[in-house]
């Protein structure tokens, strides 16, 4: 285990959330993958954009329902953001301290500048708060599941601008 994901854990006790499940699995890269489909857990599987505007250079950390497609006019109009594209490796590393197929927001913490905007995808926003919500916790062989009350407790404790999709696309 490492930093991050004890970091994540500590936080997790520190806040007094206990109702959380652990799923151990084959190393997940995308949604997309074979084994993906082995890797679906009750509840609200996830995936994680991390999303940098080249004209203002703001990074939006984009979380969705795992088969979800990322519209950019619809997302352009709810972030404001401009041209983008995706964080590179090096991006990815020096805001998060984490590798590719790993991004969660578990890692928000090491964003200590607070230059990345969290936002919440509409799945998780109209979810009942007893949901799951499923995020890899920090490492890509494994899925941690807690309830949406607890998820957005937890993104909240971090400080980062918070982002809720209240409509679908």
């Amino acid at each position: 285990m490492d930093a991050n994901e004890t970091r994540f854990y500590q936080l997790l006790e520190e806040l007094g959330i206990t109702d959380t499940v652990l799923h151990e699995h084959v190393a997940l890269f995308s949604a997309n993958q074979p084994e993906a489909e082995d890797c679906m857990f009750p509840g609200l599987n996830m995936k994680n954009l991390l999303i940098k505007d080249k004209k203002t250079e703001e990074y939006f950390l984009l979380m969705l329902e795992d088969h979800r497609r990322m519209d950019q006019k619809h997302f352009k109009a709810l972030t404001g953001w401009h041209k983008n594209r995706f964080a590179t490796e090096e991006e990815l590393w020096d805001l998060l301290k984490l590798k590719p197929g790993s991004v969660t927001p578990y890692g928000l913490p090491n964003d200590t500048e607070k230059r990345i905007t969290a936002v919440v995808g509409n799945e998780v926003v109209t979810a009942p708060d007893d949901e799951w919500i499923n995020f890899h916790p920090c490492r890509n062989t494994a899925t941690i599941s807690l309830r949406k009350r607890d998820c957005m407790r937890v993104l909240e404790s971090y400080g980062n601008r918070i982002i809720l999709e209240e409509t679908t696309e």
